[in-house]
């Protein structure tokens, strides 16, 4: 055996291919033509079932629909199975615990690339959270710390509270901020600080593990080079080619996208600052889109976006696999999944993974995978698509230039135009901040690239609204 042969034995496998372009078909194909032992892992329990369904008898399928205790029963069939084929969903695959029992496994994830998870918790209950949630302490720098999350309770209340923290015993680490812990003495007690009432936990996947345990593993999805489950170690992977359906027309030359924001990012605080803008345009997408169209929002908005959307179909924002909107045309995503500040300074410190990574593997490519539940899913079709978005970024994230921008007079009142009148609208710390920013962009001669600019920021942990206060400086 070469060394190159030995070497791709150590690493995980990855299949690229377009939305649509018939990988879950070629592998269930492969997986029915062979003998061997293969364990399919999907996102979506719909896909899951869809699966399934096309293997017929020779799988075996555990999801919380058939049992009360999906960890038990997927241990037990690995150790006496009884198909040839298991299908599980990614959250079942996390709780395998005991790698030796997947060892002469074939492995597929299929648009499984989510490797951590990033959650912010608001509570006053920090004596709950210090004592009575997890134990064993160990600080790691002074920004932040790492516990062993408590399992059992005898309080029913705190039963409770720790379902906030479930999330955590699918990963492997975790990082929570040292400052939300952080006490003083107070009338001769210790007792907590309440200046930071907000705890940030980063959770992430060891997957040097499942390499340690010599496991077969290949990952299937699109633009998997561009996912942060890749970029966090790319010399783990080696491609694997696969013959699949080629367009007859490619996606950028049947895109037709229109967008609202010409200068604004569409974030957390612009709905914030702006709360009449998303259903101002609601309410124009309702009256000028004729036909019939699906769309999607954030969970905060989704409530007040159906109100107004009545002739649209909700779907989710992570609708991958989903084949039921293949006779759509028109596409409406009103959502952002933009990462917060302390969430890109944690993914930059703990995996060299800039900002703009997350937007791209989270926002963008869900963005992408979400238009393509359209007639985009027919291979063979000319027909144009309408999508509508939010803003500039999200529409050239698409990668046509057929994009065009639809003003409702929604930037009127930016916040970051400085009024006349009014220098008073940034702080001291703005002003020092906005002053090394103009230097930056001076040596820099205004050339200022997205990354260069988002490792500027990140690198001094600057909060959104001074992130957004600075690109308006670039324009």
């Amino acid at each position: 055996m070469t060394l190159r042969c030995l070497l791709n034995l150590w690493r995980f496998k990855y299949i690229l291919g377009d939305c649509g372009s018939s990988k879950t078909k070629k592998i269930l194909e492969m997986m029915k033509r062979s003998d061997h032992h293969y364990l399919l892992v999907q996102s979506e329990l719909q896909l899951l079932i869809q699966s399934a369904k096309t293997l017929g008898d020779i799988c075996k399928v555990i999801t919380s629909e058939t049992t009360s205790n999906v960890e038990e029963e997927v241990n037990q069939f690995l150790m006496n199975p009884t198909h040839r084929i298991l299908t599980i969903t990614e959250r079942a695959f996390l709780r395998i615990h005991d790698l030796t029992l997947l060892k002469n496994w074939k492995i597929y994830l299929d648009d499984v690339v989510n490797f951590h998870c990033f959650k912010v918790i608001n509570t006053e209950k920090k004596h709950e959270v210090h004592k009575q949630l997890f134990t064993g302490f160990t600080c790691l720098d002074k920004q932040y710390c790492t516990a062993v999350p408590i399992r059992t309770f005898t309080d029913d209340l705190v039963s409770q509270l720790s379902q906030c923290f479930r999330f955590v015993e699918l990963y492997d680490y975790f990082l929570m901020n040292n400052n939300f812990f952080s006490t003083k003495i107070q009338d001769g007690h210790e007792v907590y600080r309440d200046d930071c009432n907000q705890l940030s936990i980063m959770a992430w996947v060891n997957i040097q593990k499942y390499i340690d345990a010599g496991l077969d593993m290949t990952f299937i999805a699109n633009k998997f080079t561009e996912s942060l489950l890749y970029r966090s170690n790319p010399s783990l992977f080696t491609e694997v080619k696969m013959s699949l359906q080629q367009r007859a027309v490619p996606v950028s030359e049947r895109l037709k996208v229109f967008y609202f924001l010409a200068q604004k990012r569409f974030t957390s605080t612009f709905r914030t600052d702006n709360p009449d803008a998303l259903p101002t345009i609601a309410q124009y997408i309702e009256q000028n889109v004729t036909g019939q169209y699906y769309y999607t929002s954030n969970r905060s908005t989704k409530d007040d976006m159906s109100k107004i959307l009545t002739s649209g179909q909700y779907i989710s924002p992570n609708s991958r696999g989903m084949n039921a909107y293949q006779s759509y045309t028109t596409a409406v995503w009103l959502a952002s999944m933009k990462p917060s500040p302390v969430e890109v300074v944690m993914c930059r410190e703990q995996f060299g993974i800039t900002g703009q990574d997350l937007v791209q593997a989270r926002e963008f490519e869900n963005l992408y995978q979400f238009i393509n539940r359209s007639n985009l899913r027919d291979y063979d079709s000319q027909s144009e698509i309408v999508v509508y978005v939010v803003d500039r970024e999200q529409a050239e994230s698409l990668g046509t230039a057929n994009i065009h921008h639809i003003d409702l007079g929604l930037e009127d009142g930016s916040t970051e135009k400085l009024k006349p009148g009014r220098p008073e609208v940034f702080n001291a710390d703005d002003k020092v901040i906005r002053k090394k920013f103009s230097t930056f962009l001076s040596n820099s001669k205004r050339d200022v690239s997205t990354e260069q600019f988002d490792k500027w920021c990140t690198k001094r942990n600057l909060s959104e609204q001074q992130i957004e206060m600075l690109r308006g400086m670039m324009k």
